[in-house]
């Protein structure tokens, strides 16, 4: 089978850790099948990069071992969203040709509904063969807010042969939104089990230079809005007030990252906060392994991978009950790993913090299954050879592959004020 998948959210020479799940998931496909990933690049972010491009976009196809081009793609920032996807289109048409000449794909694969989604299912129409869009959570919770945009998204989620939700209540959602219930699939993402395992974590401190006489909790992602970090850094006063051994460590950048450091100085907390900056995939499995909880606050989510490598590390976690996370934290009757806090209160987040920092849930989560990208790529594999066959999705016998209708509607716990500032990074 001949794959062609199209995302601008994977990895380049200056942004390696952007959209590193897209990158394991090509990567397992790839293991069985022929494969050809065009990953556009905004014009904004080859212009901004323009000194390093040269250099890192030529190491880049040969270290990740894919086909990968990057062709620029030229929008309207901050305005005319409805038209991103005519815009991609417009931009990228001459090289998806060249791209459809040379490789003839059979089935086409996109991540992120709109724009990405919409460009991926006008290459596969005129040519007859299947369209999937795979939907990670903002794309469809978040951008069909905007009036313009939502009909866009909804034709993508209509027309496309079939939809992927990377979680149940994701699958609820693209339904809501007008896609036939027997074209949508779950098929949970997956975790590299090379990579994130258990591990000792003195030796892992050790190694990353980090006191062993401090109790570590950990962050990991973008330093936006969405990701509520207001909120776990006002949990962590309250918490560290009652157990001055915690220390948190924020994994990663962002725009917010000058004034959540203004933010930890004025509450006096500069010496018990680390900004660690942001690491890559292979950098990551040490720190999980030295934490002693993973902590999660955003606003909104589809179903975060953070939460599976902090479970395949065998860590516990906390997070807000936000999107699908619930469905990872159930521990399915066995001792619990995790727990959810349904408010934005500060003190029921430190509470839960304080809960959750046992040796009974690190023993719990020790034991949690992690699931690998190949069983996620079995389960691709196996709705796409369905649809070359003409199959409708809904006939997927696979387990890692699912169709059925939720009992309850996904937990909700986004908030319009935050449509502004998660588009203006889309």
């Amino acid at each position: 089978m001949r794959i062609l998948f199209l995302s601008s959210i994977f990895p380049h020479g200056t942004a390696r850790v952007t959209g590193t799940f897209n990158l394991q998931r090509c990567r397992a496909l790839a293991a069985e099948h022929e494969f050809c990933v065009v990953a556009p690049r905004s014009f904004l972010d080859v212009w901004r990069t323009r000194h390093q491009n040269a250099v890192e976009d030529r190491w880049v196809p040969e270290t990740y071992g894919l086909d990968v081009s990057y062709p620029t793609y030229f929008y309207t920032p901050g305005f005319a969203r409805a038209e991103y996807g005519e815009m991609m289109w417009w931009s990228l048409r001459g090289h998806l040709r060249r791209v459809v000449d040379r490789f003839r794909p059979d089935v086409v694969v996109s991540y992120w509904a709109h724009p990405d989604g919409e460009v991926a299912l006008r290459v596969a129409q005129p040519l007859g063969i299947p369209s999937v869009v795979i939907v990670g959570g903002s794309d469809v919770l978040l951008l069909p807010k905007d009036r313009r945009r939502r009909p866009k998204i909804e034709r993508v989620l209509r027309e496309t042969s079939a939809v992927v939700t990377v979680s149940e209540g994701l699958r609820q959602t693209v339904i809501q939104l007008g896609a036939d219930p027997q074209r949508v699939v779950v098929n949970y993402q997956g975790v590299d089990d090379q990579l994130f395992s258990d591990g000792d974590a003195l030796a892992a401190r050790q190694r990353l230079s980090l006191p062993n006489d401090r109790r570590l909790l950990l962050w990991i992602g973008r330093m936006v809005d969405v990701k509520g970090l207001d909120l776990l850094i006002a949990a962590f006063q309250v918490a560290h007030q009652r157990d001055p051994r915690l220390m948190l460590m924020l994994v990663g950048n962002g725009p917010l990252k000058k004034s959540l450091q203004a933010d930890v100085h004025r509450r006096g907390l500069t010496e018990h906060v680390l900004f660690a900056g942001p690491k890559t995939q292979e950098q990551l499995p040490d720190w999980y392994r030295a934490s002693d909880l993973f902590v999660l606050s955003s606003w909104s989510e589809g179903l975060p991978n953070v939460l599976r490598e902090s479970l395949a590390c065998g860590r516990p976690f906390v997070s807000t009950d936000v999107g699908s996370v619930r469905e990872i934290a159930d521990s399915k009757g066995q001792p619990p790993f995790a727990e959810l806090v349904t408010t934005r209160d500060a003190t029921d987040f430190a509470n839960a913090i304080a809960h959750a920092i046992k040796p009974e849930y690190l023993a719990a989560a020790r034991i949690a299954p992690a699931r690998s990208w190949r069983e996620t790529a079995r389960g691709k594999i196996a709705l796409l050879e369905r649809l070359l066959q003409g199959v409708p999705a809904h006939g997927i016998d696979d387990p890692f592959c699912r169709t059925n209708d939720l009992v309850k509607p996904p937990n909700a716990f986004v908030s319009d004020q935050l449509v502004g500032a998660v588009e203006s990074t889309v």
